[in-house]
C-alpha cells in the first residue's frame, strides 16, 4: 500500500535531472489526487499560478455550470464553455500570464498581456479574450483565491476596428482562411443563391436549406427539429442542438412558431415521403444512428461541390432573410419578431445588410416629395 509522505523523510537518491523528469512525468497524476484538497484551501488556491487555477479550479467550476438545469441563471451553454476553452488553448496558456501566480497578478499584468496579442484580431476577439479573463478573476475572488478588485475592470481592449481586415503575417493558407471567414461573416444569401441550392442539391441538404433559407433557422436549431414541431402551417422551435447537448432554445423570443411558406410546405411533404418519420422524429437525421444530422459535415464536404464553391455558411441564410424583407419593406420590427431577436438592435446591426440600391430608391423618392 502506498502512502503520502515529506518528501525530507524518504529523499530521492538519483539526480537532480532525474528528479524533474519524474516531477513532469507524475504531475498530472499528483495534481489529480491533491485537487479535490487544494480546491477547498485558499491559501493553497492563491498559490496557484493563474493557469494552474484555471485548469483545476475555473474549468471545474464551468463543469458545475453545465449540469445546471437550462432555465436557472446559473446554467452555461455548451458552446460558451467550447469558446473559452479555444481562448486558453491559443491564447493564454502558453504565454507568461499563465505562470503569474494567482496572488501576485495586478492590473498592470492584465494591461501588458492585453496589448501584447495580436493587433490583426478583431476588436470583437479581443474583447471575448478579455471578458474570459474577467470571468475567471471574477470566480478567484468569489472563491476567496484571490483578493481585491478584478485586474481585468477598466482596461481597454484592442484589435482592429470592424470592417478593417489585416492579413500581415500571415501565411498563405492562414490568408485564405480568415479571407474566407470574412466572407462569411457578411455574406447575406440572394434569392438567386437559395434558388441554385435549390436547383443543385441532393437531399438532405437541399431540404436543410430549404428550411433554413425561408425560416431564418440557427444551425443548432435546424439540427433540434422533429417532426412533432411541424402542423403543416407553422414550425415551432421547441430545443436546439449542439454537439451531442440538446437543450432549450437561447431565449424565449426564440420559442416563437414559424409561419411556413406554401413553397416550403411542398418541399417538407416531397421530403418526408423520401425520409418518413423514424427513430426519435427528427426531420434531419443520420441514417444509421437516426441522431440528429451533422450539418458541418453536411456543409464542408457536400454543399459547396454542387453549388461551385458558394458557400457562406448556415449563418448567411439567417442574414440573408432580414435584408430580403428589408428590401421587400418589411418593418424592422416585423423582421425582428420573424426571426425572433429578444433585442431590435441585434436585427438592425446584425441582420439588415446595407442595400445601395434600396438607399438609391429611398433617395431619389425623397427627392420628389421635395420637388
Amino acid at each position: 500500500m502506498s502512502t503520502l509522505a515529506p518528501f525530507a523523510e524518504h529523499p530521492y537518491k538519483g539526480s537532480p535531472a532525474d528528479l524533474d523528469k519524474l516531477r513532469e512525468l507524475f504531475h498530472d497524476k499528483i495534481t489529480a489526487i491533491l485537487a479535490p484538497i487544494n480546491r477547498e484551501n485558499p491559501t493553497v488556491k492563491a498559490a496557484f499560478t493563474l493557469g494552474g487555477f484555471i485548469k483545476q479550479n475555473y474549468f471545474l467550476r464551468l463543469e458545475y455550470r453545465l449540469g445546471v438545469p437550462t432555465d436557472n441563471e446559473l446554467h452555461i451553454e455548451p458552446a460558451t464553455v467550447k469558446g473559452y476553452q479555444d481562448i486558453w488553448k491559443v491564447h493564454v496558456e502558453d504565454r507568461q500570464i499563465s505562470k503569474i501566480q494567482l496572488r501576485n497578478f495586478t492590473a498592470r499584468d492584465a494591461r501588458n498581456f492585453l496589448e501584447s496579442l495580436p493587433q490583426n484580431l478583431s476588436h470583437n476577439r479581443h474583447m471575448r479574450i478579455k471578458a474570459f479573463l474577467s470571468g475567471v478573476f471574477s470566480w478567484a475572488i468569489a472563491d476567496s483565491a484571490f483578493q481585491g478588485a478584478n485586474p481585468l475592470e477598466d482596461q481597454k481592449a484592442g484589435g482592429r476596428k470592424k470592417g478593417e481586415t489585416s492579413f500581415e503575417g500571415l501565411t498563405e493558407g492562414e490568408r485564405r482562411r480568415k479571407e474566407k471567414i470574412k466572407a462569411s461573416n457578411e455574406h447575406a444569401y440572394t434569392l438567386e443563391e437559395v434558388a441554385e441550392m435549390l436547383d443543385k442539391l441532393p437531399e438532405p441538404a437541399r431540404t436543410v436549406c430549404a428550411v433554413a433559407a425561408f425560416t431564418g433557422l440557427t444551425r443548432s436549431e435546424l439540427k433540434g427539429l422533429k417532426w412533432s414541431d411541424y402542423d403543416g402551417d407553422t414550425i415551432a422551435v421547441e430545443r436546439k442542438v449542439w454537439g451531442n447537448h440538446i437543450g432549450p432554445t437561447k431565449t424565449e423570443a426564440r420559442e416563437a412558431g414559424i409561419y411556413v411558406t406554401p413553397l416550403l410546405r411542398r418541399i417538407l411533404k416531397k421530403y418526408k415521403k423520401a425520409f418518413p418519420e423514424s427513430g426519435e422524429g427528427w426531420i434531419f437525421r443520420g441514417e444509421k444512428l437516426l441522431k440528429p444530422l451533422d450539418l458541418d459535415n453536411l456543409s464542408r464536404r457536400e454543399i459547396p461541390q454542387h453549388i461551385n464553391g458558394a458557400w457562406f455558411g448556415w449563418h448567411a441564410f439567417r442574414r440573408g432573410l432580414g435584408t430580403r424583407l428589408n428590401e421587400a419593406g418589411v418593418d424592422d420590427t416585423e423582421i425582428q419578431s420573424i426571426l425572433r431577436h429578444a433585442d431590435i438592435s441585434t436585427t438592425q446591426a446584425y441582420y439588415i445588410l446595407p442595400s445601395p440600391k434600396r438607399a438609391k430608391a429611398g433617395l431619389k423618392k425623397l427627392g420628389e416629395v421635395g420637388a
